[in-house]
């Protein structure tokens, strides 16, 4: 969740230039976001890094490190980890800074789903059995929620050793659903496939208590919880355009391909993400007792709301949109190549993209005001129930039209 500029960042830390901010962290930003860690075995650091917001504001953070990544640079959320269930998982987890810090992943049963507690400078080794398939989140339990929201945060997915769904032990409803897709004339298409995944971790800021965190100050957590007021609103750690251009968040595929959508909340405030063309299947969620679980009755939602440390699966069904006129037997890219084939300020309109943004309006500004720069990103229809993707938005590469014979309209 940072940037020099996205590009101008590796040149900068492969130079090793030395920031200086206010005198707190020297020449560590966080990583540009890379969400996956492979393997069963993970190095992770705990450490401090400056963040860059989407107004370019710098703000000091704890965060994790992957320390076998190329990178070598902290990570906000964290790096993912992907397991299937029974995987003996094993973390090594060492504290780089100057007070204890803890590890803990709620769901997860034994030591490290109660929480382990490393001290400054200090190493802690342990393993465990990956729990039952699943979306679960990683996190600083000390001082609850004052390390989880200054940035010690990360996914973590858990998939199952066998069946068509994301989960060791689906309902009959989430198992229906599932065998339904790419099968029925409600789910043309494709089943969905694990790849088909994406997670979007929510998190708020309040720079006031970074800037408290790097003094050295100590932060009361319940002076943290009457007080917080977050400025800024991010998805895997970024906001705004960031948060609606990167591939590691957005979904994208052609009609009748399915994903998954994993929804964690690790900040301050409930969020209510709504997502336009299509409606959503919520398939497993965090109830009111904090229990994360697989739906008996599956909900066809447009938003619903998780609240802070929460979890929720969302299935984006990849249907065709409804409010799209026109006969439906008729392909989209024939339906409207116009569009389809438009270029408009440099930007082409291929492929279909549909907005993802609150309903707690607050958490769709940045900086006290800036919108649409907060918790707000898409999804993509890159082409059509056939399998054939829409038509490219050069226009000199397919016939299309431009603003200049198009008369700029």
């Amino acid at each position: 969740m940072k940037r020099i500029t996205r590009r101008g960042f590796i040149r900068y830390a492969a130079l090793g230039v030395a920031v200086f901010v206010g005198g707190g962290v020297a020449g560590r930003y966080v990583a540009p976001l890379k969400m996956t860690t492979y393997g069963t075995r993970h190095r992770l650091a705990i450490t401090e890094a400056l963040a860059q917001m989407v107004d370019r504001r710098p703000v000091y953070h704890w965060a994790f490190e992957d320390l076998d990544s190329l990178e070598h640079l902290p990570q906000m959320p964290g790096p993912l980890i992907q397991a299937i269930e029974g995987d003996e998982v094993n973390f090594s987890v060492t504290n780089t800074l100057r007070e204890a810090h803890g590890f803990r992943i709620p769901g997860v049963p034994g030591e490290v789903g109660a929480g382990i507690v490393i001290g400054p400078g200090e190493t802690r080794t342990f393993e465990f059995a990956a729990p039952v398939g699943g979306s679960y989140m990683y996190l600083d339990h000390l001082n609850a929620p004052v390390n989880r929201v200054l940035g010690l945060h990360g996914p973590m997915i858990v998939l199952p050793k066998s069946g068509n769904t994301p989960y060791s032990e689906p309902t009959p409803t989430v198992q229906s659903l599932f065998d339904d897709l790419g099968t029925t004339d409600f789910f043309p298409g494709e089943p969905w496939r694990p790849e088909r995944t994406r997670v979007w971790l929510f998190s708020s800021i309040d720079p006031r208590f970074n800037s408290m965190a790097e003094r050295g100050e100590s932060i009361d957590a319940s002076r943290f919880r009457e007080e917080f007021l977050p400025r800024y609103f991010t998805i895997n750690g970024e906001s705004g355009a960031y948060a609606a251009h990167n591939h590691h968040t957005v979904p994208s595929g052609r009609i009748g391909q399915p994903h998954l959508l994993r929804l964690m909340n690790a900040g301050m405030t409930a969020d209510s993400p709504h997502i336009h063309g299509n409606h959503v299947y919520l398939v497993a969620w965090t109830d009111l007792a904090g229990n994360y679980r697989v739906e008996d009755n599956v909900r066809f939602v447009d938003t619903f709301t998780t609240d802070p440390g929460g979890r929720m699966d969302w299935l984006l069904p990849f249907r065709r949109p409804p409010d799209i006129p026109g006969d439906p037997n008729i392909p989209l890219r024939q339906l409207v190549r116009t569009e389809l084939s438009l270029t408009l300020g440099g930007v082409g309109q291929s492929p279909l993209t549909y907005p993802m943004h609150g309903h707690n309006e607050i958490s769709q500004s940045a900086a006290g005001g800036n919108y649409p720069q907060g918790m707000v990103t898409g999804w993509q229809i890159t082409g059509d129930l056939d399998g054939v993707d829409f038509p490219p938005s050069n226009p000199k590469e397919q016939g299309g039209v431009n603003e200049e014979t198009h008369g700029g309209h």
